[in-house]
This record gives C-alpha cells, structure tokens and sequence, in this order.
C-alpha cells in the first residue's frame, strides 16, 4: 500500500521534533544547579593578634666590614671566621717594601728642598728690609718646595698606617679572606666583624605600614634556619629613610632587638618579623570569610540558618575578633552570600 506524501512528511516532523525535546531536556538536566555543600566554622576562643609582617635578616648591634684603602699584596692576616677580637686589634697588613721606598724618597726630597730654602734664606740675610723682588721670588719658591715635600712625608707616613688594617669594633669574625700573598684592592672586603653584644632582627617594613610601627612594640621572629622556633623582641630603631627594593617596593629598616636567643649567630639569616600592633587573650574568634561586609554571621540553629549582627574587634592574618552576637562553639556559615 503506497503511503499517503503528507504522512511521510509527517514523520520527518516527528523526529525532529523528537530530536529537539531531547536536546532540549538534556541542557535542562546537565544545567540544572546542583546542591551546594554548604560549609561551616566553629567559634573559639583564643588569643588574636593584629600584626604587621616584614621580612628580614638576622644581624648584629653594629658590623664592620674592612677593607684597605689602596691595593697592594697581602702580607699577612691574622684572623680567620669564627674568631673573637676586640677593639684597636691588628687584622692584616699590606706589604710595605714599596711604601718604604716611597718614604725615604719623599723624605730625601725633604732634604733637598730644605737645604734650597736655607741657601735662600742665607743670601737675604740681614736684608729684610731691602729684599729684592727676584729674591723674595726664589724664597718663596723654595718655601713651597719645602712645605710640598713636608706634605709628601706626611702622606707615605700616612700610607704605612692605611697599610694596616684594625677592627674598630669588638666582635666575631664572620669572613675574612684566606689567603695571604694575593694582590687586593679597595673594593676586595678582608674581614667583616659583627658586634653580638645584642642581636637584631633588621626588617623592611613597606611605606603603606611604617605609621602603624613604634618604638618598643613586642615582636615575633621566625627564621627559616630555625622553623620550630619563635624568638621574641622589641622594636628598638626605625631608620629614618626609605629605601628601594629590588621588586621596586619603598620600605622602611625597622631593627629589632631579640631577647637572648638561644641560637647559634650566623650573620643574614632570613626570616619573617610579626610586629603586635595589637593582642587580645582568651577572645572569641570566627575566620574572616565566616563574616559579611555588613558584619553579618549566619549561625546554624536547629530550625535553620539565622542571621545575626555581630560586633568585631581586632583583626589577625586569617581571624577577626567578635565582641558581641555570638557565643563559643556556635557553628556558623562559611563564606555567606554578600
């Protein structure tokens, strides 16, 4: 039996519109918003801290680093890195032998330029008053000479001390340089003594903080040498003087007196500084993404979720303190829509 054209036509419609009803039903269920799994905190009580945080190295009261003020080679060192030294204490010394050549010639250019003044001075003799302008000329002449060459002892006198290099400080050796016999220059650092009577904690503080940092607020040091541990101090200096970093940040030094730690000293150990601005012990505490702009919390209860105002205090890292609104072991919402 031959079907009918307007029949089969039909049918195509059919699947068609099959197709699209599925298509259909298929974005529906694949869109369709899934449950969203809700996530809670609990409030607690523990003590919070506001804190501004720098990085930082670890150092002495004062550092030395000596270096001769000319090249020359290296004649002796008497120090090596871990050693103590005091004061006014010889720490390496240049050869001289050169030096002592250049003295004796600046003192026999002395000589020479003080027997021409004395010849000068000889022929205007009982004539001071009837000088001559030529012999007021060859005396002055030799008068300069003469006070030239002085200036020239002078100066290899002062080479020999410069030869020499003493710590102006009391310390421990931290570097020096091993090897003697080696030529060094000016810029070449022979020793560095750090000065341990007290030990610091120097930290760059960005701009955006340093008005919140004053004289003798606690601080927390953690060095990264040392990860199980948390040295205690002061703030003791703030440089007055900002200073460039490498990331083109502006900070401030802030030197940080630590409180007798027991550690061993190794001079630019890294590390973190927490300066307390603010503490409170034994506070309530909810995590700061528990808590809307508005300062509202949602806490579970047995008939849902209930909004509350709360009152917040002081603020850590990762935890606001709450004052008023909530009590201890509520458990409330996570992240709440804004």
């Amino acid at each position: 039996m031959k079907i009918p054209k307007i029949l089969r036509l039909s049918k195509k419609k059919i699947v068609v519109l099959t197709i699209i009803i599925i298509a259909i039903l298929g974005f529906i269920f694949f869109n369709k918003p899934k449950a969203q799994n809700l996530q809670f905190t609990q409030v607690k009580k523990q003590d919070i801290k506001s804190v501004v945080s720098s990085s930082g190295t670890l150092t002495g009261k004062n550092v030395a680093n000596l270096k001769f003020k000319s090249s020359g080679k290296l004649a002796y060192i008497n120090v090596k890195a871990g050693d103590t030294v005091y004061a006014g204490q010889v720490i390496a010394g240049l050869d001289t032998q050169q030096l002592s050549i250049e003295l004796q010639q600046a003192q026999n250019t002395l000589r020479d330029k003080q027997a021409t003044i004395d010849k000068a001075l000889d022929d205007v003799k009982n004539h001071s008053s009837d000088e001559t302008f030529t012999q007021r000329q060859t005396r002055t002449t030799a008068e300069v000479g003469r006070d030239n060459a002085v200036d020239s002892v002078k100066a290899a006198q002062r080479a020999f001390q410069d030869a020499v290099i003493t710590t102006p400080i009391s310390g421990v050796v931290t570097q020096a340089i091993a090897v003697a016999g080696q030529t060094v220059s000016s810029s070449d650092l022979i020793t560095q003594v750090v000065d341990l009577s007290a030990i610091y904690f120097d930290s760059d503080v960005d701009e955006a903080d340093i008005s919140k940092i004053s004289l003798d607020q606690k601080a927390q040091i953690s060095l990264d040498a040392y990860p199980n541990q948390t040295f205690n101090g002061v703030v003791s200096q703030i440089i007055p003087q900002t200073k460039t970093t490498s990331s083109g940040a502006t900070v401030v030094s802030v030197r940080i007196k630590l409180d007798n730690p027991r550690l061993t000293f190794v001079n630019g150990l890294t590390g973190q500084a927490s300066i307390i601005l603010s503490e409170v012990k034994n506070a309530l505490t909810l995590p700061q993404e528990a808590i809307r702009e508005d300062n509202t919390v949602f806490i579970q209860t047995p008939q849902g979720l209930k909004g509350e105002k709360v009152e917040t205090g002081i603020k850590s890292d990762t935890n606001i303190e709450i004052k008023k609104g909530v009590e201890e072991n509520q458990r409330v919402l996570l992240n709440p829509p804004r």
